[in-house]
């Protein structure tokens, strides 16, 4: 038999079990099967001990490629195109 006593958490679902209750009113457990303490992580669904968790990380979360980086030629190149570009506006402009 499980060592809890009313009140307190159930050791099966945590929820609270008032005092003098011989169930919790949640879950249902009882101190004739031992507060399912047994019981407490059943239908979790949790992964196998072969479980690699790496794979699933690499899997369900692809890396992003990485960003856009101009190194200082590419900048030099694109501020020279833009300076060409509002100095050819400018003349046909005025």
């Amino acid at each position: 038999m499980g060592s809890f006593r009313p009140p307190g958490p159930c050791p099966a679902c945590h929820e609270h079990v008032p005092a003098r209750r011989v169930s919790c009113p949640h879950c249902g457990a009882t101190a004739d099967d031992g507060w399912r303490e047994q019981d407490g992580s059943d239908g979790l669904d949790l992964p196998d001990e072969d479980f690699d968790y790496e794979s699933f990380v690499r899997r369900e979360f692809p890396q992003e490629p990485a960003p856009l980086r101009f190194d200082r030629k590419t900048l030099w190149w694109v501020t020279a195109v833009v300076l060409l570009a509002a100095m050819t506006a400018g003349y046909w402009w005025f």
